[in-house]
């Protein structure tokens, strides 16, 4: 996948979970019509996006943040989900070693945290 096929997906995937997060970044309403649908295409973004790599560090970074923020407000979770988690989980550390500070930094390192956190 070339690095502007992938940006779009990336930014596809971080625009669809802004929709469900609680934080205030959402400015409309999902319908419950609409939250199996998004969910589902949230989750099918994340397993096309799994086996991907950024052809930059940055561009790994906001793949790995995508990754983590899908699976932090989708609703489907089985065992093969949570190995592709601790996986991206492994890559973030790797890169959070290498980022130069910024904000993209800050967001993976924070979304990192909340979900080691959780365990």
């Amino acid at each position: 996948m070339n690095a502007i096929l992938l940006q779009e997906k990336i930014d596809r995937l971080l625009n669809s979970v802004h929709l469900l997060l609680p934080d205030g970044s959402n400015m409309g309403y999902v319908y419950s019509d609409d939250l199996a649908q998004l969910n589902k295409s949230i989750h099918d973004l994340i397993n096309e996006l799994y086996p991907q790599r950024g052809e930059t560090v940055e561009q790994e970074a906001a793949l790995c943040l995508a990754i983590l923020m899908g699976y932090s407000v989708s609703m489907y979770a089985n065992s093969e989900d949570e190995v592709q988690k601790q996986s991206v989980l492994g890559r973030s550390r790797k890169l959070l070693q290498v980022l130069s500070p910024s904000f993209l930094k800050q967001q993976l390192f924070e979304i990192c945290f909340k979900i080691q956190e959780q365990y």
